[in-house]
C-alpha cells in the first residue's frame, strides 16, 4: 500500500493542489474554497477511489480483472458516496487553513485513515480466489 501512496497519491495530490491554486490564484475566501472543494470532489475523488480499488484488487490481493471489476461494480457507489460525505470537510480545512506546501501532508495523514476504511470495506465481502 505504501507504493500506492508514494508513487501515485502523493505526487498526484501535490500537483493537484498546485494546479488548483494556479486556477484560483491562491485565494482562500469562502466562495473560492467552495469551488476548489467542489472541483476536487467531482474530479480527484471519483478517480482516486477507482484507482485505489483497481490497485487493491489487482496488485495487493492478486485477483483477476473479472473479480476486481465485479467488486468495483458492487462497492464503488457506496465507497464514493461515503467519500463525498467525508472528504469535503477535509478539503475545506485544507484549502482554507493549510498553506500550500503542507496540504499533501494533511491529505496524506487523513488518506492513511481512509485507506484503512477502504481496506476494511474491501475485505468485508470476500470474493473467491481463482483456482
Amino acid at each position: 500500500m505504501q507504493i500506492f501512496g508514494v508513487a501515485y497519491r502523493g505526487p498526484f495530490g501535490h500537483y493537484l493542489y498546485i494546479i488548483l491554486d494556479k486556477i484560483f490564484k491562491g485565494k482562500r475566501d469562502t466562495k473560492t474554497v467552495a469551488k476548489k472543494v467542489l472541483l476536487e470532489q467531482v474530479t480527484f475523488s471519483p478517480w482516486n477511489n477507482l484507482v485505489f480499488m483497481v490497485y487493491l484488487g489487482l496488485v495487493v490481493e492478486g485477483r483477476p480483472w473479472v473479480h476486481v471489476k465485479a467488486k468495483i461494480k458492487k462497492d464503488y457507489p457506496t465507497i464514493q458516496y461515503t467519500s463525498w460525505t467525508f472528504w469535503p470537510v477535509i478539503g475545506w480545512i485544507n484549502h482554507r487553513y493549510v498553506p500550500l506546501q503542507f496540504r499533501v501532508i494533511l491529505q496524506s495523514l487523513v488518506a492513511f485513515c481512509w485507506g484503512i476504511f477502504l481496506n476494511l470495506r474491501a475485505r468485508s465481502i470476500v470474493l473467491p480466489k481463482p483456482k
